[in-house]
């Protein structure tokens, strides 16, 4: 009686490959469910006793889709069992499980981006000083993810019977139309990029830009980098010319600076009096380097048309100093020699009249 039961068909098909290949979907289901609950708990247990990151991030990305997988794999499997004939049925579910095969494919990216993004460029960016890295990052990320999903539909469609030939010719026009009109965004866009790894400036240095002005770099953005003067005026430069510019940067090679004070006394005056006066200044200065290879000096340069000019030399191991020191020791300079009765001499002019 069972097998005359198991025996009977629908639509060609035998009650008991109905029932088996029911039964091999939902048992690649419940396989699907128990490797999932398996990732959850052993494989967490796992990467959490190794250092490294990557493991946990591998599987948050694969632990949903393996079961999206084995389920796929499992409907497969029990619709080829079913042993249907009529090549249009065969065809749709061809179509159907290419279809679901591409979303979970571009799923699985989607995922893999999210977790390279949000596990492991983000927490990095927000360990730099610069902002450019901060905004760099989600572009990216939209990015990639707008690529995938350009590249699914574009294989549903072909998988449904759709000409793409047209659709990706159309697309490559596009693409080459927008990157014209978008150029000046590009470059600067890439600009930042080289300035960010070639590491000429970063968020805080001091610099000169081409066109004279002086100011700290406030940010570094997708667009442009931000100056700000001392006059606490903002300086926007586009990125792609602060990339194809001289810069000059305080801050770089390292963290010192040097100043210089030139002054002249007048004739009749002791040189290496004056040199030892002005270096005693120089000296007791808090924010002149005390370091050995970075001692102040004192030159006697050259015996002028009115003076004896003399340049006064120093260092600072912050640079950021050097600006402040010489408004400094220009005055105690000044009073020094006042003090010491050294005459600091002015232009003069002797005119003769012919009578």
């Amino acid at each position: 009686m069972a097998l005359e039961i198991l025996s009977q068909t629908f639509f060609g098909i035998t009650l008991q490959n109905i029932l088996i290949s029911l039964g091999i979907a939902v048992g690649a289901y419940i396989i699907g469910k128990i490797v999932y609950y398996l990732f959850k708990t052993v494989g967490r247990k796992l990467t959490a006793k190794t250092k490294t990151d990557l493991d946990d991030v591998l599987i948050d990305i694969i632990e949903e889709p393996i079961v999206a997988i084995i389920v796929l794999v499992g409907v497969f499997i029990a619709f080829t069992f079913l042993g249907i004939q009529d090549k249009g049925i065969n065809g749709l579910f061809n179509s159907v499980f290419k279809i679901a095969v591409i979303i979970v494919l571009a799923w699985t990216a989607f995922r893999f981006i999210n977790a390279l993004s949000d596990k492991i460029l983000i927490p990095l960016s927000k360990k730099t000083k610069a902002s450019f890295d901060d905004h760099l990052v989600p572009l990216i990320s939209k990015g990639a993810k707008a690529i995938v999903a350009v590249i699914a539909v574009i294989m549903i469609m072909d998988s449904i019977g759709f000409d793409v030939t047209a659709l990706i010719a159309g697309l490559g026009i596009g693409g080459l139309a927008i990157a014209f009109a978008a150029q000046e965004t590009i470059s600067n866009l890439f600009g930042g990029i080289s300035l960010m790894l070639d590491k000429s400036i970063k968020i805080g240095d001091k610099i000169r830009i081409d066109s004279g002005e002086v100011g700290v770099v406030n940010e570094i953005g997708l667009r442009s980098t931000r100056i700000r003067t001392f006059s606490n005026e903002v300086i926007i430069v586009p990125n792609s010319k602060m990339a194809n510019s001289k810069i000059i940067n305080y801050a770089q090679p390292n963290n010192y600076g040097r100043g210089q004070i030139k002054f002249g006394v007048t004739y009749g005056t002791e040189p290496a009096k004056v040199q030892k006066i002005v270096l005693d200044i120089l000296k007791n200065n808090l924010k002149v380097s005390k370091k050995e290879d970075r001692k102040p000096v004192v030159e006697f340069l050259s015996m002028g048309d009115f003076s004896l000019n003399f340049t006064a030399k120093f260092w600072c191991d912050d640079y950021t100093n050097v600006w402040s020191a010489e408004r400094e020791l220009t005055t105690a300079i000044y009073n020094g020699l006042n003090k010491n009765k050294i005459g600091i001499p002015f232009p003069t002019q002797t005119v003769y009249l012919q009578k």
